[in-house]
């Protein structure tokens, strides 16, 4: 029998893995960030400041990045399916438990655990994708999955937007421990459960997974050698600053255009978010292209697309604003899309430890989104859209450097 190199475009079982990613995708990303676009909410629900209600997002995302850690050993023991069925399944039923809590220092620390859990599947999805969709294929899945995650982070914002605004239409202002936020977060924890079930249910069993029962001190050299590579290096710096940048304008923005002269409802702003499908697309293109040409070769071209987004976000008139977050948002998930598949690829051929190195990627993935998610508010109440707009240009701007010094670096021969 001829050794398993995975399934090729078209197959039924690489369809099944293609949309059970994306529901967990879906699943993972409406947890994450379903408060992000009720910040003032919080502000006004718990009495404390926009960067303290950026707490909540990064709160989630903090311990996702712990998370990660622990995912990568665990996914190498259990096998990478089961590790993401349970991961969703347990935060899925987590979040509705967080939907119901009233104190703010407890409701964060449960979103800490949330974040946490959820660890499984960005720990493990592309180092899956590798070991089970054939390489002429893999990237392009790959691109599928993050437009997968777009759809989540659309989910998040939107549904939690629109139940509070629906809520307010029926005249409900919120009694006990459900206030009209926490509502909201109910119905995105219920949207959860159901894409954890989907995704349970599609995925099938791994063929290309082999267990690795490693010690702490294998583990830890694997980690180290996970930092060997300069090329790595820089693709996880690369992934940290856009995150960053990307939460952080989309933390801040819901302040703005509460504020003279949009005076948003927080239904209209969450309207604005369906630039995501759109930005989500940029992230199958670039996927094709990278296929085509090289991932090196499209890089560069995240980072500049996402300084032109920034730019146009500065402007005062509302359709600039739009189109600028849509711009910010293609830009950032190009670079996404492409790191995360150079990371799995050039992991394999150049330090031998893709699951690890993908692990750390998403760590600074993640610390990125922590820091700058509290970073871009604090400018904000400093500084205004000014001080927002000079921190997203600082971060994109070194990404774009390190983009352009990768792609004349030469690939690893296997």
């Amino acid at each position: 029998m001829s050794e398993f190199e995975g399934y090729l475009r078209g197959d039924p079982r690489a369809r099944r893995i293609e949309v059970g990613l994306l529901m967990a995708g879906l699943a993972t990303f409406t947890l994450l960030y379903a408060t992000q676009a009720i910040l003032p909410y919080f502000t006004r629900d718990y009495g404390i400041s926009p960067s303290e209600a950026a707490l909540s997002v990064s709160a989630a995302t903090a311990g996702l990045g712990v998370g990660l850690v622990v995912a990568v050993p665990v996914s190498e023991r259990i096998g990478r399916v089961r590790l993401i069925r349970w991961s969703l399944l347990i935060a899925s039923v987590l979040a509705l438990v967080v939907a119901l809590l009233p104190s703010w220092p407890l409701f964060l620390a449960a979103r800490f655990i949330m974040g946490f859990v959820l660890a499984g599947l960005p720990a493990t999805a592309a180092v899956y994708l590798k070991e089970e969709i054939h390489r002429s294929y893999v990237t392009a899945a790959t691109g599928i999955y993050i437009f997968g995650t777009t759809l989540g982070g659309l989910a998040g914002r939107v549904v939690s937007a629109l139940t509070i605004e629906v809520a307010h239409r029926w005249g409900y202002s919120g009694t006990g421990v459900l206030s009209v936020s926490h509502l909201a977060l109910l119905v995105t924890a219920v949207l959860a459960v159901g894409c954890a079930i989907g995704c349970w249910l599609l995925l099938p069993e791994s063929r290309g997974f082999v267990p690795h029962f490693d010690t702490p001190v294998e583990l830890l050299r694997k980690f180290g050698r996970a930092f060997t590579d300069p090329v790595l290096v820089g693709l996880y710096v690369i992934g940290g600053l856009g995150m960053g940048t990307f939460v952080g304008a989309f933390n801040s923005l819901a302040f703005r255009l509460e504020q003279a002269p949009y005076l948003l409802s927080v239904g209209a702003m969450g309207l604005i978010y369906f630039v995501y499908p759109v930005a989500g697309v940029g992230s199958v293109v670039a996927g094709r292209l990278g296929s085509r040409y090289s991932l090196r070769a499209v890089m560069p071209y995240g980072p500049l697309v996402a300084i032109v987004g920034i730019l146009l976000m500065s402007l005062t008139h509302l359709a600039w604003v739009v189109l600028g977050i849509a711009i910010l948002s293609v830009g950032f998930f190009i670079a996404h899309s492409l790191a995360s598949a150079w990371v799995a690829q050039r992991a394999s051929a150049s330090v031998g430890v893709p699951a690890q190195a993908m692990s750390m990627y998403m760590l600074v993935y993640y610390a990125g989104s922590s820091i700058n998610g509290n970073l871009a508010p604090l400018a904000w109440e400093l500084r205004g859209w000014g001080g927002v707009t000079l921190l997203s240009l600082v971060f994109m701007a070194i990404a774009f450097v390190i983009a352009v010094a990768l792609a004349r670096t030469r690939p690893v021969v296997t």
